[in-house]
C-alpha cells in the first residue's frame, strides 16, 4: 500500500447526520485532500433527502448540476468521487419496480460522470417484510442480490468501484445478530467478488481496530474490508467536536484492509487535524506516533487562526483547544492536567492545592483570552465552529475560580453556601436534556445507574 496505489482507498466520507456541507466547503475539502494526497471522496450525507428518505426520486436538473460540479472537481484533482445511496429503510427487495428505481438513480449519476458507487444498508431495522423473506430467505441474500444486480448491469467496468455497507457494520452488531444469525457469512458467500464491504471495527465508534479482528472478519467476508472510520464523527453528540489525531490503528492494519475513509465532524472547519493525521498515518513507516503527528498538524493549522488583533491565537492556545476536545474516548494531555487540577481544588483542602492553584488560574485566564481571540479570527467559519465549545468551557472554569476564592475565604457551607451571581436557578446547565442526564449517571465501567440508587 503506497501513495501511488489508486486501488487503496484513502479519504473522506460526507456521511454524517445533520446539515450537509455546502458546495463551497466541499470544494475546499477537495483542495485539502489533493494537498494531502487523499484519493477518495464519498458523497452520502444522511440528510440529503434523496440519499435516504426519497431515494426513489431522481435529482432535478439543478441538483444534478451540483453533483456534476463535484464529480468534475474530483476528477480535476485526481480524487475518486463515489456516490452513495441508502434505500434500506423502505425498499421492498422482492418488488422488481424498486430495482428499476434504483437503476434509474444510478444511470442518472453515470450520465453525470460518476463511475463509482456505494449502496448502504446501515442504520435500518434488522427484520424484513414477509414478502421479502419468502422471496429470499434472509436479509443478507436480499441485499446481496440487489447490489449484485446493480453492479453487474451498470458498474462492473474498468476503473469503477462498488462498495456495500452491511446492516451489522461493526463487531458488536454482528455479535448481537442484527440482520440475522449468519448475516456476514452469507454476505461473504453471496456478494459479488468485485464489490467491497464497509466496516467500522468493534464498535460504531471504535477506539481501536486490531489486526486480529480484521483477519477474523476477512474469513467471513471473503475479502478485505474498507474501514468506514467514525473516530472523529460527532453527529451523535453535537455538544462535542473531536480535534485529536487519527489513532488506535496500527501501521500493520493497513495491509489487512482495502482502504480507510473517515466520516468526520459535522463542522467542516473542525476536520483539519483528522485529515492531516490520517494522511500522515497512511504514509508513515516504522512506527506511528499519533501525538507527534497531532502536534505537527496543529502547527500546520495555526496560520488559519490569524486574527484582527496583534495578540493572536498561539500554538499553546490551539493545543489546549485540541486537548480539551480530543477524541471520543480520551482527552489530551493539557485537558487531563486541567481536570486533575480542578478535581484537586474542588475535593481537597486549600492547604493541599500547592502549585495547582497558580497553574489552574493561568489556564483559566488562557481560556478566557482564547474565547476573546476567537471572536477576532479572520476566518469566521472557525469562530462559528468553536465558539460554543470554548464559551462553555470558559463559563465552567470561571465558576470554578469563583469556587476557589470562596474556599480560600474560609466560608462555612452550612451557613454560607457557595453561589454564583452569574447563574439563576434553572439557568446553569439548564433545560430538559440536562435534567434528564441528572437522573442517570454513567460509571467508568459503562454501567448506567439511576440517581436514587
Amino acid at each position: 500500500m503506497g501513495k501511488a496505489d489508486r486501488s487503496f482507498l484513502k479519504g473522506v466520507i460526507e456521511g454524517f447526520y445533520g446539515r450537509p456541507w455546502s458546495q463551497q466547503r466541499r470544494l475546499e475539502l477537495l483542495g485539502l485532500m489533493q494537498e494531502l494526497e487523499l484519493n477518495t471522496y464519498l458523497y452520502c450525507p444522511k440528510d440529503d433527502l434523496k440519499h435516504r428518505a426519497l431515494w426513489r426520486e431522481c435529482y432535478t436538473s439543478d441538483e444534478l448540476q451540483g453533483l456534476r460540479e463535484l464529480i468534475e472537481a474530483c476528477r480535476d484533482r485526481g480524487i475518486e468521487f463515489l456516490y452513495g445511496i441508502a434505500p434500506g429503510l423502505t425498499i421492498c427487495y422482492s418488488d422488481a419496480g424498486e430495482l428499476d428505481l434504483l437503476r434509474a438513480r444510478f444511470r442518472q449519476l453515470l450520465d453525470a460522470g460518476c463511475r463509482s458507487f456505494a449502496i448502504l444498508f446501515d442504520d435500518i431495522p434488522g427484520e424484513m417484510a414477509e414478502a421479502d423473506r419468502a422471496a429470499f430467505g434472509s436479509l443478507a441474500k436480499a441485499q446481496c442480490k440487489t447490489a449484485n444486480a446493480i453492479h453487474g448491469e451498470l458498474l462492473a467496468r474498468p476503473g469503477s468501484r462498488s462498495i456495500f455497507c452491511p446492516t451489522p457494520y461493526c463487531e458488536r452488531m454482528a455479535d448481537e445478530q442484527h440482520g440475522g444469525a449468519d448475516y456476514l457469512n452469507e454476505v461473504g458467500r453471496h456478494l459479488a467478488k468485485g464489490i467491497d464491504i464497509f466496516w467500522t471495527g468493534p464498535e460504531i465508534i471504535s477506539r481501536e481496530i486490531t489486526v486480529e479482528s480484521i483477519c477474523k472478519l476477512q474469513k467471513a467476508l471473503q475479502r478485505k474490508p474498507v474501514i468506514w472510520d467514525n473516530l472523529h464523527a460527532n453527529d451523535y453528540d453535537m455538544t462535542r467536536v473531536f480535534l485529536g489525531p487519527y489513532s488506535g490503528r496500527s501501521l500493520e492494519l493497513r495491509e489487512e484492509v482495502a482502504g480507510f475513509l473517515i466520516n468526520p465532524n459535522c463542522e467542516f472547519e473542525a476536520n483539519f487535524v483528522a485529515l492531516k493525521t490520517l494522511a500522515d498515518y497512511l504514509d508513515a513507516s516504522g512506527s506511528w506516533n499519533s501525538r507527534g503527528a497531532y502536534e505537527e498538524a496543529l502547527a500546520a493549522w495555526l496560520p488559519r487562526f490569524s486574527t484582527a488583533a496583534k495578540d493572536g491565537v498561539t500554538l499553546d492556545d490551539l493545543t489546549l483547544l485540541g486537548d480539551a476536545y480530543y477524541l471520543p474516548h480520551e482527552s489530551g494531555q493539557l485537558a487531563e492536567q486541567l481536570y486533575d487540577d480542578v478535581r484537586c481544588v474542588v475535593m481537597q483542602p486549600t492547604d493541599d492545592w500547592g502549585e495547582r492553584q497558580d497553574r489552574l488560574r493561568k489556564r483559566i485566564r488562557q481560556v478566557v483570552e482564547l474565547a476573546r481571540k476567537l471572536t477576532e479570527v479572520h476566518r469566521r467559519e472557525l469562530f462559528y465552529a468553536f465558539n460554543r465549545q470554548v464559551w462553555e468551557l470558559r463559563e465552567e472554569l470561571e465558576m470554578i475560580e469563583q469556587y476557589m476564592d470562596w474556599k480560600l475565604a474560609g466560608r462555612d457551607p452550612a451557613t454560607e453556601p457557595f453561589r454564583s451571581g452569574n447563574y439563576l436557578p434553572g439557568t446553569y446547565r439548564g433545560g430538559l436534556i440536562r435534567r434528564l442526564q441528572q437522573l442517570i449517571s454513567f460509571g467508568a465501567d459503562g454501567a448506567l445507574v439511576a440517581a436514587d440508587e
